[in-house]
């Protein structure tokens, strides 16, 4: 077992409280799950297909609420909020879905502008320039890959000035070379101070880019810590999670 971190101060701290959640047929996805996050660190999200890791995302902004406990952010009771007060609190903490979600006869400067109509051009500029796309900027989405797609839904979440980004598989579907485009994004944000909530099922990512890794198993937090101590973990409902990824970092 990794050593227990001091929990982060209360205004930094995305945090769940005994969540239980239940969809179709009574299927129990969270079941107990209580984890306290510092929305000042990339926190990494594994676990089995179906363990609730998207759940997770969508309960931090409000999209879902749970049957039973509580979810806070920054010391706000999310799952109680209003939505009109939802709304506001989605602009600091913005959800990216697993599609890049763009409109193809916009341009992406249209597209990153599409968060905010308002925003000044300074803006929208910086965003495109901080996902590497300023030069590509007047390009229609069909004109470029999936991976500078995905940087640009990404660049449209910087427009609001965020305070915490919710990233649901944001390489998946790319090829090594547009995930790895993705991933330096994700390490340029990092460094200036941007937290996330991060779902994945890439483990080679852990290693460069995870400040934190929440495991997300039988409906509960099977592990909240260091990306070292989940990848060398030999704790059998971990292990079963890394055992490929290792085996393909030593083939490799």
């Amino acid at each position: 077992m990794s050593p227990v971190s001091p929990p982060p101060p209360t205004d930094d701290v995305l945090g769940f409280t005994d969540v239980r959640i239940a969809f179709e047929e009574g299927r129990r996805v969270l079941d107990g799950l209580t984890a306290r996050l510092s929305t000042k660190e990339l926190t990494f999200v594994a676990g089995a297909s179906g363990s609730g890791k998207s759940v997770l995302c969508r309960m931090a902004v409000g999209l879902l609420r749970p049957d039973t406990g509580s979810v806070e952010l920054w010391g706000t009771r999310v799952d109680t909020l209003p939505e009109r007060e939802l709304v506001r609190l989605r602009r600091q903490a913005p959800y990216l879905v697993q599609g890049p979600a763009l409109l193809d006869w916009r341009t992406l400067r249209e597209n990153v502008r599409l968060a905010d109509p308002h925003a000044p051009n300074e803006a929208v500029e910086s965003a495109l320039e901080q996902v590497g796309l300023l030069e590509w900027a007047d390009r229609l989405p069909p004109e470029v890959g999936p991976g500078a797609k995905k940087r640009t839904a990404i660049a449209r979440a910087l427009v609001l000035g965020p305070r915490y980004l919710l990233l649901d598989e944001p390489t998946t579907g790319l090829d090594r070379r547009a995930a790895a485009q993705v991933e330096d994004v994700l390490a340029s944000l990092k460094m200036r101070g941007l937290g996330g909530l991060v779902v994945t099922h890439d483990y080679r990512q852990l290693k460069t880019l995870a400040d934190r890794v929440l495991v997300v198993a039988a409906g509960r937090c099977a592990y909240l810590g260091s990306p070292e101590g989940f990848l060398t973990s030999t704790e059998p409902s971990l292990k079963v999670l890394t055992a490929p990824f290792m085996e393909g970092a030593t083939d490799g």
